[in-house]
């Protein structure tokens, strides 16, 4: 959600807020405020953090602050950025927000696709002014929160009544002139109750909570930050979009376009003692395919692409097959050299078809470790295994 909030609204400024443990300014107004709620379950406490963590590496500062809800904190942030001449917009699916909304600030609730209230719709979905919202929480509760409310009274009723006196206090005074019994007597019986649940319902805006401009500027994720979370994590759907690129890595990229290159190639991959390879091939098949060219490595960002079978590559060079592997045959066959690489053996049937019987193939292979790792995963391909890891 949070993703496609940034992708469709691009916000110039952002901060979330979550509530914090331990007891609140509600909890001591009333000793069983929320008692109804379960504890969270433990598999999703310990997530917590992480949700956290994924919020400040996607460029979204977290606010939070003692003896407050998160409620309290947005709605403070909320205030502060409004009188500082911003539009607001609160993006939330809690009803209790509408009681914050005017001119400058407004409620977005992104289920479905997406619905903003501001003054006029907030009067149609209640039927009350935004300042009055608080007041018909008061009288009709809720039953989420343990907020008594006043019993008897309804949505409905709680609505129309305040729409009729226009606040909890007028409401309260003309208690005994209502005709309504069921509501005369709640309200006449309950009157302490239902301005008790209208201070639980109210929602704080001076919390002293920083008002950091520059903090909560939106300046986009932090890749960086991103991929090593999503990858540690297993999002593989997020994984590639944070991904290091080849135009954001320290990178040592080369194509051997002679002779004397490809030996100097050889001699380092010799005194490396150790080194990846990858045959490029124009089919799937490697009992058919034609080498087309190899790739070799000898350490992270530092790679050689050796192309034999086709023209146009980079700058048109292609290497005689013959030649190259003359030269190459030899750190090739050597069993003192190690070789990595991703789906080694088809790569030996291609070089074996071609008169190079590759020595000590037992490096290491991604493919292999890959299926070890995690047997269900839906592609063996290198690339997205590379960008997960």
């Amino acid at each position: 959600m949070l993703r496609k909030l940034l992708a469709d609204h691009q916000p110039q400024y952002i901060a979330a807020s979550f509530d914090l443990r331990g007891q609140t300014f509600r909890s001591q107004l009333s000793a069983d405020y929320k008692a109804n709620r379960a504890p969270m379950p433990g598999d999703l406490a310990e997530q917590v953090p992480w949700v956290h963590e994924a919020c400040e590496a996607m460029g979204v500062p977290i606010y939070t602050a003692e003896g407050y809800e998160a409620d309290d904190v947005i709605g403070t942030l909320a205030t502060k950025a409004s009188a500082a001449g911003m539009q607001v917009a609160i993006v939330t699916g809690d009803k209790d927000f509408f009681q914050l909304v005017h001119d400058g600030i407004r409620v977005y609730n992104p289920k479905d696709d997406g619905t903003w209230y501001d003054a006029a719709g907030v009067k149609e979905r209640w039927g009350v002014e935004p300042s009055q919202v608080c007041d018909v929480l008061a009288l009709m509760g809720d039953s989420i929160d343990n907020v008594k409310g006043v019993p008897g009274i309804g949505e409905k009723g709680a609505t129309e009544l305040i729409s009729t006196y226009g606040s909890l206090e007028a409401l309260l005074q003309h208690a005994p002139e209502i005709k309504q019994k069921r509501y005369r007597e709640g309200l006449l019986t309950h009157a302490d109750l239902a301005r008790q649940s209208r201070e639980l319902v109210t929602i704080h805006t001076n919390v002293d909570v920083p008002f950091e401009v520059d903090r909560f500027r939106f300046r986009g994720a932090n890749r960086d930050r991103c991929y090593a979370l999503f990858s540690m994590l297993e999002f593989r759907t997020l994984v590639p979009e944070y991904a290091p690129t080849a135009a954001s890595v320290d990178k040592d990229y080369k194509l051997v376009e002679s002779g004397d290159e490809l030996t100097q190639l050889a001699a380092e991959l010799k005194a490396a003692g150790r080194f990846s390879m990858k045959v490029i091939t124009d089919g799937t098949a490697p009992v058919r395919a034609t080498l087309v060219g190899i790739a070799l490595s000898t350490g992270a960002g530092k790679a050689r692409y050796i192309p034999l079978g086709h023209e146009g590559f980079g700058s048109g060079v292609t290497l005689s097959k013959a030649e190259a592997l003359s030269i190459l045959g030899p750190v090739l066959t050597d069993p003192t050299v190690e070789k990595i690489g991703h789906d080694l053996k088809a790569d030996l049937i291609v070089l074996g078809r071609h008169g190079v019987d590759v020595a000590n193939p037992t490096g290491f292979d991604t493919m292999i470790a890959s299926y070890l790792i995690d047997a269900n995963r839906s592609s063996t391909e290198l690339e997205p295994i590379a960008i997960e890891q």
